[in-house]
């Protein structure tokens, strides 16, 4: 089973990035860099994501770029 990544996401619900941003309560600069891996989130950020996206993220994908890494490489 492939996972998803939190932009895949993002394009698949159908919300802007400004429209999660706002849900997740950050800025959509923010949201840009925890999708690319470049900054991990807070721990409500990233269950505010999960919540979001209805569990179709791994939680692990979320909050750990690394382990999100290699989920991605399997798919």
């Amino acid at each position: 089973m492939r996972h998803k990544t939190l932009r895949e996401a993002r394009d698949d619900s159908g919300l802007t990035a400004d429209q999660v941003a706002d849900k997740a309560g950050v800025h959509r600069t923010t949201l840009y860099r925890i999708e690319s891996g470049d900054q991990l989130p807070s721990r409500d950020v990233a269950r505010a994501l999960f919540d979001l996206y209805q569990g179709t993220v791994p939680w692990v994908a979320i909050y750990d770029p690394e382990i999100a890494a290699s989920i991605r490489s399997f798919a």
